[in-house]
């Protein structure tokens, strides 16, 4: 039922943004890079938020609005054409009906977050392939020794929403933050439960969870007044073993590790890519019905510095490829590659594409998914053909 009302809400709002969302607000940023340190710009469309959350990794402080105006939407293509040239790089955040309407081919398409999951088998979590850095967050859970148990007392919600999910939502994305609304948390309780994670007896870490199918699903996550000790000592770790143990015992064979932003980079995305054995493409998420949209006049000096930094989750057919650029202060040597492409690389990603400044070094084994193109040849296909460089 709750799947169902989710499912409603998604098609009422993907039928009404496009009429609340006619008139398009659009900045020019302008700010110092994070490597070399020159001027950039950033012409963004859509709403502020999305301009944060790339500029995170395009500039290195705060950047200077320099300009805002409203466009309407059916002329946004032609505004953003004219404008482009004096920026490095342009986003678009908009509707998924706008942006197929109005703005067409020439970009790059991201989605605003992804979402993940990992499989419930009898080998987890002992299964001794783990990448080290599993390894060590489950020798971390052992030595704690945290419980966790399962509660659907009436008083919990609240208790859960103030004290654990808003203080660590709140504290992890600061200036991005966005809280899901209390009602529609408080729904998802009425039909799952909370997952408490508790320390000497002491609530610590909380998932609100619900059992959907055969997938038991992560749907928000708190930990008490967000607090970083807490996170240190293992609480996110400990909540994803406890969850297969409650996962197994609901006859769950998946477990929903919930959203994260498309970045490489992004720490939560990182630590999910720690567990996660594949993405999830339902969309269920209340973004799914935006999209990111990026292009750029050059990718050689700001927007290499900024794929390089960030690294990009996009879609591509049916699933989600990366591109990433080779940091230009490393050496291009086939082990600098290799250990970026494995601190980086995410299960179920189609693609994996890594932009180099000249010819791959020799020596490098490129693994089925990678592939190595040259920056001339990206810059020439241009974000709109990205996909197509395979």
């Amino acid at each position: 039922m709750i799947a169902f009302l989710h499912s409603l809400l998604r098609c009422w709002m993907a039928l009404r943004l496009p009429f609340t969302s006619w008139r398009v607000s659009v900045q020019e940023l302008r700010g110092t890079a994070h490597v070399s340190g020159q001027e950039v710009r950033l012409l963004a469309a859509g709403l502020p938020r999305w301009a944060e959350q790339v500029g995170t990794y395009f500039f290195a402080g705060s950047p200077v609005v320099e300009n805002t105006t409203l466009v309407p939407v059916w002329r946004l293509r032609r505004h953003l054409n004219q404008r482009q040239v004096a920026a490095d790089l342009t986003l678009v955040g908009i509707d998924r009906v706008s942006a197929w309407l109005f703005l067409g081919k020439g970009y790059l398409a991201m989605p605003p977050l992804i979402s993940t999951w990992q499989a419930d088998s009898e080998k987890q979590p002992g299964r001794s392939h783990v990448r080290d850095s599993v390894a060590s967050d489950l020798r971390r859970v052992k030595k704690h020794a945290f419980g966790s148990h399962l509660s659907k007392a009436a008083g919990d919600f609240d208790l859960f929403y103030e004290q654990f999910y808003k203080p660590y939502i709140l504290g992890r994305h600061t200036t991005n933050a966005r809280l899901t609304p209390r009602w529609m948390l408080r729904l998802v309780f009425r039909f799952g439960a909370i997952q408490w994670l508790t320390l000497g007896g002491e609530r610590v870490a909380a998932d609100l969870v619900m059992k959907q199918g055969r997938a038991y699903n992560l749907v928000v996550t708190g930990v008490r007044e967000g607090r970083q000790d807490l996170l240190r000592l293992g609480a996110l770790a400990a909540l994803y073993v406890h969850s297969l143990e409650h996962a197994r015992e609901l006859g769950c064979t998946r477990i929903l590790l919930g959203s994260s932003r498309a970045f490489l980079r992004d720490g939560l995305t990182r630590y999910k890519g720690k567990w996660m054995d594949g993405f999830t493409r339902d969309d269920g998420h209340i973004t799914a019905n935006h999209v990111l949209l990026l292009r750029w006049n050059r990718l050689a000096g700001p927007v290499a510095e900024f794929l390089s930094s960030a690294g990009l989750v996009h879609y591509d057919q049916s699933g989600y490829s990366a591109l990433w650029a080779f940091p230009s202060h490393l050496p291009l040597t086939a082990e600098n590659l290799r250990k970026q492409y494995e601190m980086l690389r995410l299960k179920d990603l189609r693609r994996f594409r890594i932009l180099l400044p000249a010819k791959a070094p020799a020596g490098f084994v490129c693994p089925p998914e990678a592939r190595l193109i040259e920056m001339a040849a990206a810059e020439e296909a241009g974000a709109g053909g990205i996909n197509d460089l395979d």
